[in-house]
């Protein structure tokens, strides 16, 4: 006869709380293999380990990894259909996309860049599908400002190194989407904003050295902005810090976090950095960006209803100005999220936009008022982070052509997702909440 085997006993949720290391590592063995391959996905796609290690470059791991969260998915039974008002907004966003690519002027050029929107889309939804439990929610969270981390502590070092010098090439981070300093700043922000709510919901289950290590890994996001050197970047910085003194009332721990770490900043912002930001509007690099920036605008009444085509910017600026545009008498990308949308998408695609922007920010109040009175307020400053890293992409967003990269999209993936937790707990623990 068999012994009778010791159950397990459950792992108590302040555990995870606590970001209790061999907690974290029992409870991911738990969970499904869905959520691993997730985890994985984000892995190669903002570290970028098959890049930095050339000898695994072997698979296109990214890809791989999000296929196979894919098929698990519809084997964990967990996995269920959850309506948020973002999901429709983001269908009928990459149906304007595919409309805009199939009437554009070079559909081929649309074609060719298909797979980085069908991404976003496929990524979208495993997050907020599978991301759908207290437990998977921290352990995202966990996994999500690690990979980032290292980003951040590079970004740090580098300018620390260089004696917090101004440089102009800034900083850079993983190869890909962040390797640009403009690029690395805007995900810098997004990465600060969230990893400082998430201290503040958290430092109360910390040690003093677990909470002072965890607020200087925190702080190495907006440390890293102020290396970047991108002027966008560091006045989506200030705005944060301005927004959260109009928007965040419950949330003062975070603010006040924030503030001092801004002040702190200023203080070491190079010389020739201030100097850039008293040239602005009258510097070559402003010019340049005016020259597009009006173009765009010219593209956008001349095509209002679907743009000149999704990806289309390049060959056809190219070949409407064979001689060059503004100062530099060179053809580049719009510098702006916005420009880039109107042209591209028309006016249709600008205001679909814009109305995703405002639906994220609803959503995230939504969020705030399940769990308003509960004793899940970790929730209410997770939110506020997203908030804050949302208001950083759209005010940098606004000098830098970045609309299909991974910012916005993983973004209100995140907003969804929280809200989709928050509301499964409202509904699963009504005595707690």
């Amino acid at each position: 006869m068999p012994l009778p085997q010791k159950s397990e006993q459950p792992i108590d949720i302040k555990e995870y709380y606590s970001v209790n290391i061999g907690a974290l590592w029992k409870g991911l063995r738990k969970e499904h293999i869905s959520f691993w391959f997730l985890c994985a996905y984000f892995l190669f796609e903002y570290v970028r380990p098959q890049i930095l290690y050339p000898s695994i470059d072997v698979l296109p791991w990214a890809f791989l990894f999000m296929l196979l969260a894919l098929a698990a998915a519809f084997a964990d039974k967990s996995v269920v259909w959850v309506g948020n008002p973002l999901n429709k907004l983001f269908v009928v966003m990459a149906i304007i996309i595919v409309l805009s690519g199939i009437f554009s002027y070079y559909p081929m050029v649309s074609w060719k860049d298909r797979n980085t929107m069908l991404t976003w889309v496929i990524v979208y939804f495993l997050l907020t599908s599978i991301v759908n439990t207290e437990r998977r929610l921290i352990l995202f969270l966990c996994a999500y400002l690690l990979f980032n981390l290292k980003m951040g502590q590079h970004g740090a070092y580098d300018w620390m190194r260089r004696g917090f010098s101004f440089a102009s090439y800034g900083l850079i981070g993983s190869p890909g989407w962040f390797r640009n300093s403009g690029e690395f700043a805007i995900q810098m922000l997004i990465f600060g904003s969230l990893a400082i709510a998430f201290c503040v919901s958290f430092m109360e289950y910390w040690g003093r050295f677990k909470k002072w290590i965890f607020l200087i890994c925190a702080s190495t996001g907006y440390i890293s902005v102020i290396g970047a050197s991108s002027r966008g970047s560091q006045l989506a910085l200030a705005i944060i810090v301005v927004w959260g003194l109009f928007k965040i009332r419950g949330g003062i721990k975070f603010l006040i976090v924030v503030i001092a770490l801004a002040v702190a900043l200023y203080h070491l912002l190079p010389e020739e950095q201030i100097k850039r930001f008293e040239d602005s509007g009258d510097d070559t690099t402003s010019l340049q960006r005016l020259a597009y920036w009006k173009i765009g605008i010219e593209l956008a009444k001349e095509n209002p209803v679907l743009g000149i085509g999704y990806g289309n910017w390049m060959p056809y600026v190219s070949k409407l100005y064979p001689e060059g545009v503004g100062p530099l008498k060179i053809v580049q990308v719009p510098h702006s999220i916005y420009i880039q949308a109107a042209a591209e998408m028309g006016y249709t695609g600008l205001f679909w936009f814009v109305l995703m922007i405002l639906s994220a920010f609803y959503v995230n109040a939504k969020t705030r008022k399940i769990i308003k009175g509960s004793n899940k307020n970790y929730i209410t400053f997770i939110s506020f982070g997203l908030d804050a890293g949302l208001v950083g992409f759209i005010v940098a967003g606004a000098f830098v052509t970045v609309l299909y990269y991974p910012f916005f999209w993983i973004q209100i993936a995140m907003i969804a997702m929280l809200n989709n937790v928050a509301s499964r707990l409202a509904k699963e623990e009504p005595k707690n909440l």
